[in-house]
């Protein structure tokens, strides 16, 4: 399976994400699709909207893939992401090179239900339903001649949607260089490493890898084939940003801290012994699942951080 990987960063943390991609022709499994990766090119602007209870986020970006390696500007900063690496180009440009394993991803979670052909903006494409048992999980539009993920709608086990991914003015080819030569930016080498604190499965996804993080902190990669998150185990005592205007999420297993971007969900609780952060795409439903297999949220540790957010 070709994977493309992004980063994004949360509290100083490189967080890594598995991005979608699609293949040009209609397919009997989902993993014939994104197998196709590494031959999709074009540019376009990505419209991304999702919804997390009453919460809706918005962003636009503009964003040039081919060969394996994206490229994605938001305002004057370029991230180019791909091929085990991610560079970050702004004033003082910096990079990660990202050692993981090459295993395959299993997609057996799901299957490929309806596949319509359909014409969008003048182009031939396939409508193609992605089923998780009987609940359609996604509805892709993927253009047929560069497998490109035109359209992405996800569900929750309700049917509703949370998250839509668009690409709009799209192209079928590169139309800028890389802003700048990266070969000369330098690199940080991250290695996996082995833990006792990260389970090798959890709520139906996988361990794919794992990496260090500061201060001794613990990265687990996770993925089911379509959807993605990172778990992070920390010590109790670390401060993590990106979590000051929190929204409850309340689940079987506790009360946790949930802070929704467009592209991502970040969810954060303690136990008695350590501190922890999901950051990815799973829906709702997928969330209280993975949720439910951790250790379960310390109600002191709640109560403080909500004592300390509202008097001080």
């Amino acid at each position: 399976m070709t994977m493309l990987r992004r980063a994004a960063t949360v509290g100083g943390f490189a967080l890594l994400t598995l991005g979608l991609v699609a293949s040009s022709a209609v397919a009997d499994e989902l993993s014939d699709y994104i197998d196709r990766a590494k031959d999709s090119t074009y540019t376009a602007n990505r419209l991304v909207v999702s919804v997390w209870g009453e919460e809706t986020r918005i962003s636009s970006s503009y964003v040039e893939y081919s060969d394996g390696t994206e490229m994605v500007r938001v305002d004057s900063t370029w991230s180019i992401v791909g091929n085990g690496r991610s560079v970050v180009v702004n004033d003082a440009p910096q990079g990660v090179a990202f050692v993981t394993h090459a295993g395959v991803i299993d997609t057996g979670r799901y299957s490929v239900g309806d596949v319509t052909n359909v014409r969008h903006m003048r182009r031939d494409c396939h409508l193609v339903e992605v089923m998780e048992g009987d609940t359609v999980r996604a509805v892709i539009l993927f253009d047929s001649r560069t497998g490109a993920p035109l359209i992405t709608e996800t569900f929750t086990n309700t049917g509703k949607v949370f998250r839509r991914s668009s690409l709009q003015d799209f192209k079928a080819y590169r139309t800028y260089a890389a802003p700048r030569d990266v070969d000369d930016v330098p690199y940080e080498i991250v290695m996996p490493l082995q833990s006792e604190l990260l389970p090798q499965s959890v709520g139906g996804y996988e361990l794919v890898d794992i990496f260090p993080a500061p201060g001794g902190a613990e990265q687990g990669f996770y993925s089911d084939g379509l959807f993605t998150f990172s778990l992070f185990a920390l010590a109790e005592t670390s401060a993590v940003t990106g979590f000051e205007s929190p929204m409850p999420f309340i689940t079987a297993s506790g009360s946790y801290d949930l802070v929704a971007t467009p592209q991502d969900v970040r969810i954060r609780w303690s136990d008695t012994n350590n501190q922890y952060v999901i950051v990815g795409d799973l829906p709702p439903d997928h969330a209280a699942d993975v949720l439910a297999e951790l250790p379960a949220p310390d109600v002191r540790s709640m109560f403080s951080r909500w004592w300390t957010r509202i008097f001080g």
